[in-house]
């Protein structure tokens, strides 16, 4: 299967694939470079999140003066470092092999480019053995990780007598190489009992070619690679191939801006014009970071991810060029333009996340609307028709129920007073209102005969209702007789039940359709009240499937309208007159009659024939008002057991024991854990926490600790309650979509995230 990424440059485009590698075994040489964890982007993409820029080194000096053309400076991009083969296609290639007077060919079609191995095998090569872990996956997520943070090959060498896999990074022809780093990059990462070891290197470059292959022609070039406009090719010092895309920094960035902030869910755009200038003065500041690559910056989470003409947008292309040449400056130098996905309310300082000195315009702000009041809110007003409370047998207050009810038509189109709930149904009435929510379930079963006398019963109308709705057949297949022995076993007048009603509760038991009464009856020979029934109807509706509620996120409030959002589309609903409106806690839905909101929160709605809302709960989002509110990884939760804790610490913590706990121990400016305490059996350590959290692959440092214990008393596994993705340094990705939606200028977001900035025309 290809992946492929289409590039553009010099007039022509490429299309440029990468097999699809399968799983790397333990005994890979150079897997595919994977950065562990990612810090997506405000995308509905998580299976390829790509993610902001990574640890830059402390800001210093600026770049040398770009040489802008019409589209830039010239920026090389290397698009991998590390494959075996690629597969590149277009209408017309120029191949140019880089030696004196190489004669230019050109190509048409499909060519394979591949390493090959000659008979010249090579010498010996020195890595730095980082860990050693009894886990293949904990052992390839530290490579992964390995390879971002140090920027180097890091492979994994099972060792059969012990079992565990050995994970050494680089790759060096001395001894004295690798020594300088393991004691200086290696220790620094985390790893301070790393060594070298002596490997030897059948695979050296040496003994590498790369050959170009198209449908009927054949060329090898021994180590000096070729250039095949745009692309340049090369065979690099770990035996694999370079590929890099030379363009204008303007053209670079029409694929970097639509890849970090898609346009189809983002379309605001301020926001998409701040990230264009983030990601230009990211790009300035950064210009011959890999120039011992060969090229300028990756096109991956390392850098900045980079699609190529693939993913290029009207709505981002005209971000960009609406920003030509601007850049952020702090003191006359490009900044650090830092950026994630989403801070969960509040950035942090530079200082606290990466242990390194502190920069002035990245520190610690409010993710929210600031000098210019609050967020701009809208009043929802509803009625009700059931003023005072109504308790369901079971205990809980049905009003929310019995108002969905009534807009579902259940009870006939007339109003049900307080006084007829409590009383119980005809037989007439209880098979109407049964047939009723049949029809809107499209449900087709059969039910039981049930005369007159038992359907106006508890068990009678519960063993209707279910079989009416869910089908005798889908009971029987579910539940058996010994299941529902079972559970009913478990009621206190259980064996009351009749015999043709058993399975149906018990069927609705294990689904958590009905509970029984507070005294833990079910109480079957009696009286069933006509509340009690409009109560089950109503809830068991919304697991069929009728079109009881719609669901979806508020986008804004239009007048008497709501702009509700689902996916990339949105509609405008009018709302009715006498709506009934409820406010969601968790599983509790009180009735109110105003609600403020913002946009952003959860919908649940009924629409009928008219086209008008007559029922809608709100969902208060649990980030507030902060102007990353609309982020879907605003929030999160991830629980893990303590031995994949302490498996995945081990190369941070490698001398403390038994892992028995893991507790903050210094929180920063924004709430996050900057610093983790590790304690173990032998020894406590305290460790860096954006390490803890790269180690771990939890989407931010931002969140608290639970624990579940065993009957011992000892940890079982830790639950990590979290909000926001990414390192939360810098411009906030969807602060900045919050910010522009509420009318907020490309430069006022820029300002409000890099304190001090000055706005400058570069070019």
């Amino acid at each position: 299967m290809l992946a492929g990424i289409e590039l553009s440059g010099c007039g022509r485009k490429a299309q440029v694939s990468v097999p699809k590698a399968s799983p790397p075994s333990a005994t890979a040489s150079h897997p595919a470079p994977t950065p562990s964890p990612p810090s997506p982007p405000p995308v509905v993409r998580p299976e390829t999140p790509p993610a902001p820029a990574p640890i830059p080194a402390t800001p210093e000096s600026p770049p040398p003066p770009p040489t802008p053309g019409a589209g830039g400076p010239s920026i090389r991009i290397g698009l991998t470092t590390n494959a075996a083969e690629v597969r590149i296609s277009a209408s017309e290639l120029v191949l140019v092999e880089k030696r004196p007077e190489a004669p230019r060919l050109e190509l048409r079609g499909e060519y394979r480019v591949r390493v090959e191995q000659d008979a010249d095998a090579g010498a010996p090569v020195y890595r730095v053995q980082v860990a050693a872990l009894s886990s293949a996956a904990s052992a390839e997520d530290l490579a992964r990780r390995l390879r971002v943070s140090l920027r180097v090959p890091a492979v994994l060498h099972p060792n059969p007598s012990s079992g565990a896999v050995q994970v050494r990074a680089g790759e060096f022809s001395s001894r004295d190489e690798a020594q300088r780093f393991a004691s200086g990059a290696v220790a620094d990462a985390g790893y301070p009992g790393a060594f070298v070891v002596e490997e030897t290197a059948a695979g050296a470059r040496s003994g590498l070619q790369i050959s170009l292959r198209g449908q009927d022609r054949l060329f090898r070039i021994n180590r000096t690679g070729f250039l095949l406009f745009p692309l340049d090719l090369t065979l690099n010092r770990n035996g694999r191939i370079t590929v890099v895309n030379q363009l204008g920094l303007e053209e670079y960035l029409w694929g970097v801006v639509p890849a970090e902030i898609p346009p189809s869910t983002y379309p605001e755009p301020a926001a998409l014009a701040a990230q264009a200038v983030a990601a230009r003065t990211f790009a300035l500041k950064n210009l011959g970071r890999f120039k011992d690559e060969g090229f300028d910056l990756t096109a991956d989470e390392r850098t900045q991810v980079y699609g190529g003409a693939a993913l290029e947008n009207a709505a981002t292309n005209r971000a960009v060029d609406q920003t030509r040449g601007l850049a952020l400056y702090y003191e006359g130098n490009p900044i650090e333009a830092m950026y994630s996905s989403t801070c969960g309310g509040r950035t942090e300082d530079f200082a606290n996340v990466f242990d390194k000195p502190p920069v002035p315009y990245l520190v610690s702000v409010a993710c929210a609307f600031e000098s210019g009041g609050s967020a701009p809110a809208a009043v929802l007003r509803g009625s009700h028709g059931l003023d005072a409370p109504f308790r369901s047998s079971d205990g809980s207050l049905a009003n929310r129920n019995l108002e969905l009810a009534e807009v579902l038509g259940l009870t006939g189109g007339g109003r049900v007073t307080p006084a007829a709930l409590e009383e119980p149904p005809t037989a007439d009435e209880a098979r109407a209102f049964v047939a009723r929510a049949r029809a809107l379930a499209r449900s087709a079963p059969t039910p039981s005969a049930v005369d007159d006398a038992e359907i106006t019963t508890r068990a009678g109308f519960l063993r209707h209702a279910a079989e009416s709705l869910f089908g005798r057949a889908e009971i029987a297949a579910r539940v058996s007789a010994a299941d529902a022995d079972y559970h009913l076993a478990n009621l206190k007048d259980g064996p009351e039940v009749p015999e043709g009603a058993r399975r149906a509760l018990g069927y609705l038991i294990e689904r958590r359709l009905w509970l029984p009464q507070p005294d833990n009856s079910a109480a079957p020979r009696a009286p069933v009240r006509r509340g009690d029934a409009l109560h089950w109807l109503a809830r068991w509706l919304e697991s069929t499937p009728a079109d009881a509620l719609r669901s979806g996120v508020l986008d804004r409030v239009e007048g008497s309208s709501l702009v509700v959002k689902w996916g990339n589309r949105t509609s405008e609903l009018p709302l009715a007159a006498n709506l009934r409106l409820f406010r969601v806690d968790g599983e509790r839905r009180t009735a109110v009659s105003t609600l403020q909101v913002i946009g952003s929160e959860k919908l649940s709605f009924h629409v009928p024939p008219d086209g008008r809302i007559d029922f809608l709960e709100v969902e208060l989002n649990p980030s507030g008002a902060h102007s990353d509110r609309f982020s879907p990884q605003a929030t999160w939760r991830t629980t893990l057991a303590r031995r994949v804790v302490a498996e995945k610490l081990r190369a941070l913590a490698p001398g403390i024991g038994e892992l028995r706990d893991l507790v903050p121990a210094r929180l920063g400016a924004s709430g996050r854990a900057v610093a983790i305490r590790a304690e173990g059996s032998r020894q406590s350590v305290v460790l860096n926490g954006y390490r803890v959290r790269a180690a771990l692959g939890l989407r931010d440092t931002l969140f608290t600790i639970s624990r579940s214990r065993n009957p011992d008393g000892s940890i079982e596994g830790f639950t990590f309650d979290g909000r926001g993705w990414g390192h939360g340094v810098g411009l906030c990705q969807l602060g900045a979509v919050g910010m522009a939606r509420a009318g907020r200028s490309f430069e006022e977001i820029l300002k409000t995230y890099y304190r001090g900035v000055e706005l400058r025309k570069v070019y």
